[in-house]
């Protein structure tokens, strides 16, 4: 036990590991909650350095100087793709765009359901509001719909929450709550990007900056070989670290919002070429559930602008959709979301037209509409 008083934000050492209480310790405790502040990167990481880490075994500890003990136990808690889901009742309650997203599937750990019931072939119909059958669905089905369901439905979420994790302690006068030195914004951005991209990015990404850099070689709206909307949400996560920093809480706000759109942007343009893919190709098994994973990804804010639109994309390209609810049904899910644009935050020449690879021109029906 502790035999004096410590504030947050005391140092904290062991060896080559260090970091700071992230709450007051008081005299008597015996369990310290501290951020690390050297470098600590665990086992679970492409390449693992834990060097900086504080070890069980690692020598005595100190605070501020002083040894407190050589004997301790460490948890280091790893985030999950899965925790991100189950977790978000207690981290998200309250954040609109999670609200949103609750209420339209009726759940809050809605991503988890939607990704286990596609892994385990099952269905799940009594917890939710919209209906994720999964009994009988191809191999090839379930997994695409597995893998896309965690990237863009756990991981868009999660950024956001960590956005408006920045932006609550900014308001509290927070410094140290983020269980690390290190804002939550910038959390923010690395889930955005993710460990594979590297710092100047790699085609084996696997997270949201890879899908806008694809979809943007699809639609023709790459900007010097590079996706728009990555140079534009890259600009604004620099524009509202610059604001954290001077504790200008008020004016992260309307940053974090453009983030959200532009984050949006991929989301819809996946959907709307899954549309086309389907309709003009009859749809593999692997294009439809593409189909299903970034319509979901989306349509709690399409269903928010208009529950009608919303209901026109489900009926055409859900689980059991079916594009031929309409006699042009591609056109019909297309002027859909067209209808919405300015409710999601985009224009048209944000979005593009799809490309046709054999002419490198877009396809006659699939031109970038007009605002």
């Amino acid at each position: 036990p502790l035999v004096k008083d410590f504030s947050k934000g005391a140092k904290v050492e062991q060896g080559a590991a260090s970091g700071i209480l992230v709450t007051n310790a008081e005299k008597g405790d015996k369990t310290l909650k501290l951020g690390v502040t050297s470098k600590c990167v665990g086992k679970f990481a492409q390449k693992g350095d834990e060097t900086g880490c504080f070890k069980e075994d690692g020598g005595p500890l100190k605070i501020d100087g002083m040894e407190v003990g050589s004997q301790i136990s460490v948890n280091l808690p790893y985030r999950t793709l899965t925790g991100f889901s189950i977790e978000a009742e207690s981290k998200m309650k309250g954040q609109e765009m999670f609200e949103m997203y609750k209420a339209y599937y009726g759940v809050p750990d809605y991503a988890d359901k939607f990704v286990k019931a596609a892994l385990k072939g099952q269905d799940e119909t009594k917890r939710v509001s919209v209906p994720m059958d999964f009994l009988g669905k191809e191999e090839i089905f379930r997994i695409e719909c597995a893998k896309k369901g965690s990237a863009y439905w756990s991981v868009w979420m999660y950024v956001i929450r960590e956005m408006e994790d920045a932006v609550n302690d900014c308001k509290s006068g927070c410094e140290f709550c983020n269980n690390a030195p290190v804002h939550a914004w910038d959390e923010a951005v690395a889930f955005y990007t993710g460990s594979l991209e590297g710092e100047s990015g790699d085609v084996s990404g696997k997270l949201l900056y890879r899908l806008a850099e694809k979809r943007c070689k699809n639609y023709k709206t790459c900007e010097g070989g590079i996706s728009k909307v990555n140079t534009n949400i890259l600009k604004k996560f620099k524009e509202g670290r610059q604001k954290l920093d001077q504790g200008k809480c008020d004016e992260i706000e309307p940053i974090k919002k453009e983030i959200i759109n532009l984050m949006s942007i991929p989301l819809i343009q996946g959907t709307l070429r899954y549309a086309y893919k389907i309709a003009r190709g009859g749809g593999s098994p692997k294009e439809k559930a593409e189909g299903v994973a970034f319509l979901g990804s989306i349509i709690p804010r399409l269903d928010s602008c208009s529950p009608q639109d919303a209901k026109i994309a489900l009926q055409h390209m859900w689980i059991d959709g079916d594009m031929k609810a309409t006699d042009n049904g591609y056109q019909t899910v297309k002027e859909a979301f067209e209808r919405n644009y300015v409710c999601l935050g985009v224009k048209c020449a944000d979005i593009g037209g799809l490309l046709d690879d054999n002419t490198a021109d877009y396809y006659s029906d699939f031109r970038p509409c007009t605002d």
